[in-house]
């Protein structure tokens, strides 16, 4: 089962403040609710992380939004919508996190956008990417079956070691539904599935199976080995590699964090609301360069008057 990066930036969904020509939003019998009075009790509750993300995303739309089209975020949304069995259930999914179609593509527009900023900002050593290189496995295919219990696992590997087809009994069995209707069939490379799935397939030779349960935090797996890729030279995988140094970088909060606190303090962010001035803090804040630098000179003051 792969594993499932949760990316630190989430955007939260657009407050449209849809008032009327009152300026009232809501109205009972206790009295009436203003956009005032609204702007005010959001401001509180999430005002600083809202705007934190808006004036993310707006300096970052600046720099790389030709890059990041409607197109792309609409082929990523698909994509993610296959890999969870299609559009109802990919809805589902999303309503019982709080998203809309809407507001989930801006999720994605924002996490396209800070991935185009870290690959923008990002140059990798040969030193890098040579180590990168000596512990990367090539893409794998594997079929695999998933099922909650060890007995369960157990019973199913005696029935495969008797002749039962994998394919089927994946159908049949497996609580990975995203490989369920493959067959249980998938396609992974160094990284991208948890470390004992991982572990054992690489022991497996093409048409072998693990002969005991593989325990994973999902559950027991049965991987059987489809297919074994050649390891190409280190010229011929480099683009691999990269990409995958990449990925690596994206799931480090605080090398993204560094990169964009580069951009956002380029960006002469003004913030006008005494009320959200911290919002960006996180961002903005520079080093004090100037007790680093004291600390340089003031031991060789201290050495003179010391002689």
């Amino acid at each position: 089962m792969k594993k499932i990066i949760l990316t630190t930036a989430t955007i939260l969904a657009g407050l449209t403040i849809a008032g009327c020509a009152d300026n009232t939003v809501a109205s009972s019998t206790a009295g009436k609710i203003s956009q005032d009075e609204l702007y005010e009790a959001m401001k509180t509750n999430v005002g600083s992380s809202t705007l934190q993300q808006l004036i993310i995303k707006d300096v970052l739309t600046e720099k790389y939004g030709e890059t990041i089209t409607d197109k792309k975020v609409n082929d990523e949304y698909t994509t993610q919508e296959e890999s969870y069995g299609g559009s109802d259930a990919f809805k589902n999914v999303l309503a019982s996190s709080g998203f809309t179609d809407a507001s989930y593509k801006d999720t994605i527009r924002l996490n396209l956008l800070i991935e185009e900023a870290v690959k923008g900002n990002s140059e990798f050593t040969d030193k890098e990417v040579k180590a990168a290189y000596d512990a990367f496995t090539p893409p794998m295919t594997v079929s695999h079956i998933l099922v909650e219990d060890e007995a369960k696992a157990k019973e199913l590997i005696t029935e495969l070691n008797d002749g039962a087809d994998f394919a089927t009994l994946a159908k049949e069995n497996s609580t990975d539904t995203n490989t369920a209707e493959k067959g249980g069939e998938l396609t992974f490379s160094t990284g991208e599935m948890v470390p004992e799935f991982e572990e054992a397939a690489n022991k497996l030779e093409e048409g072998k199976m693990t002969t005991e349960p593989v325990k994973s935090e999902y559950g027991y797996h049965i991987i059987k080995m489809d297919k074994k890729s050649e390891k190409g030279s280190l010229e011929e995988e480099r683009k691999t590699i990269e990409e995958q140094l990449l990925q690596d970088k994206l799931a480090d909060s605080a090398a993204v964090q560094s990169i964009l606190s580069k951009i956002m303090q380029d960006a002469n962010v003004v913030i006008n609301d005494s009320d959200l001035s911290t919002a960006m803090d996180s961002y903005l804040k520079k080093a004090d360069t100037s007790a680093k630098e004291s600390e340089k000179t003031e031991p060789a003051a201290d050495s003179e008057s010391a002689k």
